[in-house]
């Protein structure tokens, strides 16, 4: 009775055994299944890592993947944005760009790199719309501001530019001031001086004086 009994205790304990280990592993297929159900912050450490090592193929790769598991995660597009402009993958990085946007409108480091392919592009009127749609969402990005004043610059020219500024200064000449120093002076110098003092103008505007402002100055820019 006694054998039996010890026999009887350690079957049972036997039997526990495995069904605990049954349990982890079917614990660790699920893990190993679903690795990234939770993990966005690890796809983004990964991308942060891939983009110090200026390593872009491998960049894409991750962007594709992580599109993939997750297209509804507005960084996920910015990744594929980022790699496919430094492959001057230029159509792809605008599509990947606008889908961001389309998840997180308020993105103005999307729209900023938006801007930026499309100058690239020599498309200047859509740069601008891409800039300006920044400064209205953040009046405090300077990056922005600066390409603004880039891409104003080279769709208008010198004649064009200084016809605009001579319209705006019939009715607002510090304003004028302001966009000849960031359209002119900051395109020749590049320094982020001279355009920061114009942008200290330009971004304590309130909204409606923004959009006046654009309303006047980019009279022919659609968008």
């Amino acid at each position: 009775m006694r054998n039996a009994f010890k026999r009887s205790a350690l079957f049972k304990r036997s039997v526990l055994t495995i069904l605990a280990a049954l349990i982890c592993l079917v614990y660790a297929l699920q893990l190993k299944a679903e690795p990234l159900r939770s993990t966005s912050i690890n796809w983004l450490q990964h991308a942060t890592a891939l983009e110090k090592q200026a390593d872009w193929q491998g960049l894409l790769k991750l962007g594709q993947r992580w599109t993939h598991a997750e297209p509804a995660n507005a960084t996920a597009w910015f990744v594929m944005g980022r790699a496919n402009t430094q492959l001057q993958r230029y159509a792809e990085a605008i599509n990947a760009y606008q889908r961001n946007l389309q998840l997180a409108p308020a993105d103005v480091d999307a729209l900023n790199n938006l801007g930026n392919i499309h100058r690239t592009r020599k498309q200047y009127r859509e740069a601008m719309t891409a800039y300006r749609d920044a400064v209205q969402i953040d009046p405090a990005y300077e990056l922005a501001w600066h390409n603004l004043g880039l891409a104003f610059f080279s769709l208008k020219g010198v004649p064009g530019v200084t016809q605009s500024l001579r319209d705006l200064s019939q009715t607002d000449p510090d304003l004028a001031e302001a966009w000849r120093v960031l359209a002119i002076e900051y395109t020749v110098s590049r320094d982020s001086r001279v355009a920061n003092k114009a942008i200290n103008v330009l971004r304590n505007l309130n909204a409606e004086q923004r959009r006046r402002m654009f309303e006047r100055l980019f009279a022919d820019v659609k968008g």
